[in-house]
Formats: C-alpha cells, structure tokens, sequence
C-alpha cells in the first residue's frame, strides 16, 4: 500500500508533507488541554485562587480548542488535494496500463476485475491516503505523547499506560493479521457481482427473450450471498477489536485510580488534577486506538486494494513494438511464414502451419467453419496476440520489429462484434483519423453504404451515439464501423465478417465500392458467406486452425472438399428460400 502512495509522492509532496504537521500541531494542543484541567483543580479549585484565575485557564483552553480546530481545517484540504490528485493519476496510470497491455494480459485479468480495480481499488486506497495523512500520525503521537506526559506527571505510575500501550497494539496487529486475507477475498469477490451484472446488463435482451430473469436474478443473489457470507467473516473478526480495546482502557484507568486513590494523601505523591490528567491521558490513548482500531479496517482493504492495483501496473505487456517504422507505399505485400499460435488456455493450436502470400492490392477472402481461427489470423496481423511460431511480414519485415503504434495506424480493422462509442456519429468516424476532413468522411460514408444512416438522422453527422450504439442496428452499426475503418485511408484494411449483418443488396453494393474505389489496398475479407469472397485473389480456407484451401473460387470449388461444402450449402439455402 504505502509503495503505491510513495510511487505518486512527486505529485503532491509538499501537501503530503505539511497536512501531518498541522495534525500533528492539533495534538500538541490536545495533550496541553489535561494540564490546564489540572491547574484549575489543583490551583483554582483546591488551592483557592478564585474565579479569575478558573475563568483565564478556561481562555485558554478554549483558545487551544480553536487552533486545534484550524489546524485540522488545514490538514483536511491538503488531504483532500493529496487523494484527489492521487486517484486521478493512479486512474489515469491504470487505464494508460490497460491499453498497453495485449489481448493476453486483458483476458488473465478479465474486463470486469479491471473494472472494479480501476474503481472500487482505487477508491478504497484513496480513503486509506486520506486517512493515513489526517489520522494514522495523530493517533500513534497522541498514545506516545500521551505516556510520556503520565510519565512527567507520575514517572512511578508511567508503566500502566506503556502496559496498556502494548496490550492495544498487540490486539490490533492480530486483527489487521486475521482481517487481511478476507479482504482479499472480499475483493475478488465483488470481481464476481461486477461479472454477473455486466453480464445482465450487457445481456438484457436475451435474459428477457428466454425468460431467464429468475434464473439471472438466483446467480446474481448467489455470487452476492458469498460476498455476504466472506464480509460476514470479516465483519466478526473486527467485531473483536473495539471491545477488546475497551477492556484495556478501562482496566488501565481502574489501575490509574487505584493509583492515584494510593498515593494522593502522601506527602509529595500525587494531587487531585494529576489523577485528573492522567484519567485524561488514558482516555486519549483510548480515543487514540479507537481510532487506530478503525484505521486497521480500512487500511487492511486498501493494503487488499493497493496489491490489485500493483498487479495491474506491474504487469509487463506480452506484446512490445520494435524501432523500425517501414513505408507502407514501397511494399504492401503481406506474408504468413509457417505461422502457429496457440492460446494459453487452449489445449490445441488455434492456429497450425499456416504460409500464403498476398499481393499488394489483392482482396483476400478467409471463410472457415466456426472456431476454425479466422478471428485468429486477422489479430495475429494486427499483434493483439504474437505468433506461437513462424512469422508474418509486411513488405518483407516481420511486423514485431515495426512500432507497435505506427503498425496499428497503418492497419484498418473491423471486428465481427461492431462497436460503436457515446457521442456523435462524426467523433464515432473521427476516432480513426481526428484530422480527418470532411471529404474524407463523405467518402467513407459513401463507400460504406452508410449515407442512409446519416441522411435520416434529424442532426446528420451530428446524432447522438448511445453507449455501445445501442441506438443503432446491427447492420447500421457495421456499416458505421466500416466507415470508421475507411476514414483513416489506410494501405491494409481488415474486414472481419463485418457484413454479417447487412442484407444481399447491401453487401454487393459495399463489396463494389471495395474493389471500385479502393484499389490499391490490401483487403482481408473475412466471411461466412461464399458470396462476399468469390470475387477475391486468393480465398483462403480454414478447418479447425489449418489452411486446408487456398486459389480463386472455381478452382477450390472442385479442389476443396470443404469449400464445396460450404459452398453447395449455401447455395442450397438460398433456392430453398426463394421458393
């Protein structure tokens, strides 16, 4: 936890430094105010001096209540401004992290876990700075400062508060000891809730579709009950802490009075108001480790949280980009080299002896069953994941020696699950190339078959774009993402049966407009129809992560099995539909 907080300490040293010192000044003032208690006792009261002296020494202490009150009025903003500047750049680190990281990294952690890392974690660590800054000093100055003036006071009766001192430390380290491995818990846990709720939510329509609610509502109330069940647990050792601490407190105020009741009427020992004092010096002690007691609690969380942060931003992206940024107009040639990739999870190869090679310019079709690695192939040419083996080129370099960045930007891709950002449709096209002008959007618009979507919205490029384009078809959100792709005019585009959802028509008229206006670059049109394919240079066939096709559409229509299949299948769908 404190490595965390020490890694942002350039952002806001000086306020770390200076909101403990007014704390601390605060306690000063506190452990001053028994010792004019006790000069009112002993010389105001016991000793006659009368109302005046009574009401100066009340003065004073008022005017000690006063300070004390500014200078924690001071150590509050500056701790404010610490965790506020802290939880901005720790979030701003962690989603910097998160885009770093491959596609690899991000599945080990799961979207949800860093959901809540990046919100609930760095909450519950943003609580711990606040209070380690206005609290955790305080507390520890006020038990010592608190012994070392009994000491003064009484250095005879001194042991009772540094019995007590390490009796409450005792009993707040073995709790902090036992609590901490259910925060873990607790934490991973509500990784579960956040998985099954986004699941709900994202999944609404097809909970209701099949009638699921109760169904969805028993498994969210089931990965609830063992938060509850982990919380609970925790919620009983901790229960623990504030009894135990009363027990000692006031068992070391029993023996102060004892003390002082001894030795009060002897010549020389103690007076009234240090009996006073000292009960008033136990009871800060007390008021102290309450404090300390809850500190525990919440530091154990962020201790919990802070680890679930650190694992994020320690994790070293499997993926790293190299030095060389090559010309994509010399020679856009893509080569798969004997490539191989397995993921870390799988028990077979996704992906097995995979070598082709496609021209500058040409369009190559990719059709394969499900789960026979299409996806696979277009992210391995994009580097979300790095070959098992073997290599891929463009332009005769291996793209893990290119810049990650530059390579990336100089790819166009379209996934099969079309995605759609809140905001408008023109910062939706934006995103691909911001210094895009307003040609370059028109043809991107018209290319992709997408001028009736913006034409019959009320305000054009201008309409609001829901979370997730939720607002939006499937075909509209396709044909949007495309235009995105096309946008940034690249000399690679990638199209990962992002057409699956656009009516015959439509995917002519869009294939078209591909060959027509895009001449030049190099298109992996990825499909499940035979008909979005047939007119590509190469058509490449996948079964179960193996190239078993690879020619035009005649010749693997009477060389590949599997493609004539997959062929004749469709074909005979389309007459049994069109009678």
């Amino acid at each position: 936890m404190f490595h965390l907080y020490n890694k942002y300490w350039k952002y806001y040293k000086w306020q770390a430094i200076l909101a403990p010192i007014f704390k601390m000044l605060e306690a000063v003032f506190a452990l001053l105010v028994p010792i004019v208690v006790k000069r009112i006792i002993d010389q105001g009261i016991v000793g006659g001096a009368g109302e005046g002296y009574i009401l100066n020494q009340g003065w004073i202490l008022l005017g000690l209540a006063v300070v004390g009150f500014l200078t924690t009025m001071v150590c509050q903003v500056f701790a404010v401004k610490v965790s506020s500047s802290y939880g901005f750049h720790v979030r701003n680190d962690i989603y910097k992290k998160i885009n770093e990281l491959s596609l690899k990294e991000e599945d080990e952690f799961t979207p949800s876990s860093l959901e809540t890392r990046i919100s609930s974690d760095v909450t519950i660590t943003q609580k711990g700075l606040t209070l380690l800054l206005r609290l955790a000093i305080r507390a520890p100055f006020l038990v010592i400062g608190s012994i070392v003036m009994a000491f003064i006071l009484s250095p005879e009766d001194g042991w009772i508060f540094i019995l007590t001192g390490l009796l409450l430390g005792f009993v707040i380290w073995l709790i902090s000891y036992l609590s901490l491995p259910k925060n873990n818990k607790i934490q991973k846990k509500l990784d579960q809730v956040t998985t099954v709720g986004n699941d709900n939510l994202e999944g609404a329509r097809v909970v209701r579709a099949f009638n699921k609610e109760e169904y969805e509502k028993k498994r969210f109330f089931s990965s609830v009950d063992d938060l509850e069940k982990i919380s609970k647990q925790l919620a009983k050792i901790s229960s623990w802490l504030n009894p135990l601490n009363s027990l000692i407190i006031n068992l070391g105020i029993i023996l102060v009075l004892w003390a002082g009741s001894r030795d009060i009427n002897v010549q020389g020992g103690l007076t009234a108001g240090d009996v006073v004092a000292l009960v008033n010096y136990m009871n800060q002690i007390a008021a102290a480790e309450v404090v300390v007691a809850n500190l525990v609690t919440v530091f154990s969380k962020s201790s919990s949280s802070a680890k679930r942060i650190d694992q994020v931003l320690t994790k070293e992206p499997s993926i790293v980009g190299g030095e060389i940024k090559p010309d994509l107009n010399v020679d856009g040639s893509i080569e798969f080299d004997d490539v191989s990739f397995a993921y870390d999870s799988a028990s077979a190869p996704a992906l097995k002896d995979i070598s082709f090679k496609a021209e500058k310019g040409q369009v190559i079709g990719i059709i394969g069953g499900t789960g026979s690695g299409k996806t696979t192939l277009a992210d391995l040419l994009d580097r979300f994941y790095d070959v098992s083996s073997g290599s891929i080129k463009i332009g005769g370099s291996d793209i893990r020696k290119w810049d990650l960045s530059y390579l990336r930007s100089s790819i166009g891709y379209v996934s099969q699950h079309s995605v759609l950002f809140s905001g408008t449709i023109k910062s939706n096209l934006l995103m691909s190339c911001p210094e895009a002008n307003d040609k370059a959007i028109e043809d991107a618009i018209r290319i992709s078959q997408s001028k009736d979507i913006v034409s019959s919205k009320k305000d054009g490029l201008e309409s609001e774009v829901n979370q997730g384009g939720k607002n939006f078809s499937g075909g509209q959100k396709q044909r949007l993402s495309i235009a995105r792709a096309l946008v940034k005019k690249t000399q690679i585009l990638i199209l990962d049966d992002s057409s699956s959802a656009l009516d015959f028509k439509t995917d002519f008229e869009l294939r078209k407009a591909l060959k027509e206006e895009l001449s030049g670059m190099t298109v992996f049109l990825i499909s499940q129809r035979v008909s979005s394919i047939r007119d590509a240079d190469q058509i490449l066939v996948l079964d179960q992560g193996r190239m078993v096709g690879l020619g035009k559409d005649q010749d693997l229509y009477k060389t590949s099995p599997i493609y004539k299949e997959i062929s004749d299948s469709q074909r005979q769908q389309k007459a049994g539909e069109s009678k």
